[in-house]
This record gives structure tokens, sequence and C-alpha cells, in this order.
């Protein structure tokens, strides 16, 4: 008995001193439940192939393997869902936490239960917020990838120190951002990736703009205590220059991003006998030895758009310089477009199903090329790309929207063939990515509850022959549909 009464008085005493604090504390939460449907026809791209016999001799070049018989690869269909909840607990009027989680997390209709995954509950955000006369501070984990326009943005988790303060109609922004961090309870000493950016936006009615400048030194290759490689540090520097101008019905956008500095600095006398390794490898495949290479990466993107009624209509191009030859002195890739800009739906958008398939059939594999499209991680994006898009909707109705996209597309620095790490024949890919159709339906429902239906059909280039003339390609389209309630 006397220990339930203690229990009860400690429970009561704790009660006391936390209900005040409890009483200012305010909860607000946000969300979104969505539902999405896939049809794709074809995503691989291949056509029904005959054999075909390998040419040439290896390592000369104009050699090309030997291509089975293979038929038109069959099309996907699927559902998957996703739950979303940002919630902010507001402690006074300085002082508030932030969190985000995904549950189910583009878990497909039909699939086992995903407990025990992080598919099924992802706590991906968790930051505090304290604000004072002189600006904003912000710490722990946090969106970052984004600045700007939407051109190149890629939204993801950083962890993140943050401050942000107001001049006038100018933001001033500070950020240190630690991307991996290997030195903590390991062997490693100085395994560390480390980001600062500092940047001006200026804000108005009709005007935004700005410049992010970016420094990150990478040493997560540098630890090497065996002697095997790769032993190299990263320094990049980067600046992203931005605009988004409104004059009356007509609006501008333009965006760019510069990288340089050192992609890969190797250092000869702490790891010589790695290097004399990268060095007989590359020997063995007719290259030089092993040389630093210097990041020299840019891309831009220019676009107009005019705005009257339920009227609109744009204009676009966009240049991404790419990455042709990974084992010269040069890394002249940004990565691709960014998974976030999205503007056609095959040969851009994430949330397609193309983005880790496109192209995928076994010419990719032959060519050491990794399938998918051009917004990030595939042998595409690496390559950069030069498109003109133009497109235009009518809104018939306040809450119904409907829009027609075309885009045509050409690698800016089309291919390699890389069989077995090292490149036997340097053999350039065809530049044409294809031509693309697009129309959006988009209509809000209610006031919460929205769907969008996307068709889309790719004219497909022979650049996804990747370098082989004998292989045969076929089209591709789809329809994707999603059911979004927010809240």
């Amino acid at each position: 008995m006397k220990k339930i009464f203690t229990i009860a008085m400690v429970i009561a005493l704790v009660a006391a001193f936390t209900l005040p604090a409890m009483a200012e504390t305010k909860f607000s939460f946000k969300g979104t439940y969505r539902v999405r449907g896939f049809m794709l026809s074809n995503p691989q791209l291949q056509a029904d192939q005959l054999a075909v016999k390998a040419t040439g001799n290896p390592a000369q070049s104009g050699y090309t393997l030997a291509i089975p018989a293979t038929g038109e690869t069959a099309s996907q269909s699927w559902m998957d869902m996703r739950f979303r909840m940002e919630s902010t607990f507001t402690v006074s009027d300085r002082l508030a936490v932030v969190t985000r989680f995904d549950a189910l997390d583009n878990k497909r209709y039909g699939d086992p239960d995903t407990v025990g995954t992080t598919d099924n509950i992802d706590w991906d955000r968790a930051y505090m917020v304290v604000t004072t006369d002189f600006g904003k501070f912000q710490a722990g984990r946090m969106a970052g990838g984004t600045y700007g326009n939407v051109f190149l943005d890629t939204e993801t988790e950083r962890d993140r120190v943050r401050f942000d303060t107001m001049l006038d109609k100018w933001v001033i922004s500070l950020i240190y951002e630690k991307q991996f961090e290997g030195d903590g309870m390991t062997i490693w000493t100085d395994s560390d990736v480390d980001f600062y950016y500092a940047a001006a936006t200026y804000l108005s009615e009709d005007l935004r703009g700005g410049l992010l400048m970016g420094y990150g030194n990478a040493k997560n290759n540098s630890d090497d205590f065996l002697g095997v490689g790769p032993c190299s540090d990263m320094s990049l520097i980067l600046a992203d220059p931005f605009v988004d101008a409104n004059f009356g019905d007509f609006n501008v956008k333009a965006e760019a991003q510069i990288r340089w500095g050192k992609f890969a600095e190797f250092d000869r006398d702490v790891y010589a006998a790695s290097i004399k390794a990268m060095d007989a490898a590359r020997k063995l495949a007719g290259l030089g030895p092993q040389p630093d290479v210097d990041w020299d990466a840019y891309a831009w993107n220019l676009e107009g758009s005019w705005a009257s009624g339920p009227f609109s209509a744009e204009l676009g191009y966009v240049w991404v310089k790419g990455e042709n030859d990974p084992y010269d002195d040069k890394w002249e890739s940004v990565g691709g477009i960014g998974d976030d800009w999205g503007k056609v739906f095959i040969l851009t958008n994430t949330d397609s199903g193309f983005e880790g398939i496109l192209g995928g059939h076994n010419g990719a594999a032959a060519a050491g090329a990794a399938a998918g499209n051009l917004s990030s991680g595939s042998t595409a994006a690496l390559n950069g790309c030069k498109m003109i898009y133009v497109g235009g909707s009518y809104s018939p109705l306040d809450n119904l929207t409907i829009s027609a996209m075309f885009a045509n597309s050409k690698s800016e620095s089309p291919g390699y063939v890389d069989l077995g790490g090292l490149p036997v024949d340097s053999r350039d890919f065809a530049s044409d990515h294809g031509s693309e159709y697009d129309l959006t339906i988009d209509w809000d429902i209610y006031d919460n509850l929205n769907y969008t239906f996307i068709a889309a059909f790719l004219d497909v280039g022979d650049y996804w022959q990747f370098g082989n003339p004998y292989r045969e390609l076929e089209n591709t389209w789809c329809f994707w549909q999603q059911l979004q309630l927010s809240f």
C-alpha cells in the first residue's frame, strides 16, 4: 500500500510541475493521404529483337556485343499509397518543434504488411525553431536540396543548423549541413561530408531572385588504412542564381547552377599503394596514370509563361552539361535535371514509375549504363540534356484545368561504353532522347480532395540504343492517376 501511495505522489508531483508548461504548448498538424495508379507500356523501350552477333573486336572502336533474340517487354500496372503528416508543437511565440513522418510510403496494393520496415513508418524530420529579435534559428533534421525555382531541386532530408534573418525585402540565410559522419565510435578519423551555404534572396510581390553559394568538403573516401583506395577528397564550390519576375500577364523564370573545385583529389604521399594499384588497372585499359579530377559542371533553365483568364501557355529551354568519360580529369555533370522539376512526365518526372527503369533492357547493361530517366541516378541523367518544351492549359471551371505539354530532348554529352569497370571501347551513343506528348487533367473535387490524371507518350529516340545500332527500340506510353486528400 505504501508503494502504491508513493507512486501516486510522484505522478501527482510530476503532473503539478508539467501541467502549466503543457497548457502553454499548442499542437497543430497538416498532411495528406494519397492513392496512385500506374499503367506503363513497355517502359524498357524494347522491341521484338532478332538475334545479332557481336561485331568487331573487343577493346577496339566499333565493337558491339551480341544481342540475344528478345520480345517486347510487358506492360506494368499497379496501385500504391502514402500517408504523410507534419506536426508543430508550439511552446511559445519563440519556441517550436516541427516533425514529419510518412506511413505506408509507396506501399503497393496487395503487397504484404510493411511492419518492421522504414516503409511502414518513416519519421524523417524533427527540428527545433527558435525565433529571436534578430532572426530565426533551426536545428535538426529538416528539408534540404532546394533553392530558388524548382529547376535542379531534389528535396530530401538533411541534418542542419540554419539561421535566417530579414533585411528589408532580403532574406539572408546561413546553413551548416552534415551529410555523412564516419568518426563517431568507428575506426575512421576523418570520414566526414560537410556543406556550408550562404544565400541572399529578394522577395517582393512581382519579383523573387537571389544567389546561393555553397562549399562542400567530402572526406568520406579519405580514410584508407588498408591501402586499397579510393583514397580521395572532394571539395565543391557551387553558385545557384535564380530570378522569378512577373510583368502583368507574363512571367519569366531563370535559374542556373555552376560547380567547380576538386571532384576527386588523390593523396599520393599517404596512399601510394592505392594509387599504384589504380594506375596499374588503368594501364591495362590503355589509360594513363590516375589524375586528380576537377569539377567542370553547369546547367541552366529559361522559361517564359503567360496567363490570362482561363488560358495559360509556357515555353522553355533546359541545358544541362553532361559527363561521358568518367576516366579523364574533368567531372562535367550536375547529376541530372533534379527529382522535383518533373516538367514532362516520362522523361523527367520521379512520380511516373519510369525514373528507375526507362530504357532498361539488356542494351543498357551491355553498355554499362544505368536505366532511368533524366531526373537523377541514371546514365541518361549523367549525360545531360538539351530540351525545349512548350505547353498550354485551359480551365473551363474554377476547379478543373486541362493541360498539354510537348518536349523534345537530346543528350548534351551522349554516352560511353564501360564493360568490367574500365572502358574497353569508348563509343559515343546517339544523342536523341525523343519527343514526348503529355495530357494532364487536374480536378479539385472538393476543397481538400484533388484528382489528377496524366496520359503521356514518348516517341523514343536512338539514344536508348546505348551505342549499338542493331538494337531495336519501341515507343512507350502511360496512364497515371492520383487521388489525394489533404487535411
